[in-house]
């Protein structure tokens, strides 16, 4: 998942079943086991979820405002 890193992406979170949709994170840290962005579409919050959470992860068309 490095390859993310410092770029603007669309992930889907399947946290026990429930989903989080995120359409322009720019994520800004990749661990061994977590991955955190900032949400661009919510005020920049910054949000960490684990690497196995991660259902969907791909390059958004969106961009930052």
């Amino acid at each position: 998942m490095e390859e993310f890193l410092n770029k603007y992406c669309y992930l889907v979170i399947d946290s026990r079943g429930k989903y989080f949709y995120y359409t322009c994170a720019l994520i800004t840290n990749v661990s061994e086991t977590h991955i955190s962005f900032k949400d661009i579409t919510k005020n920049g919050e910054i949000f960490s979820y684990r690497k196995s959470d991660i259902a969907e992860i791909k390059l958004s068309n969106k961009k930052a405002k």
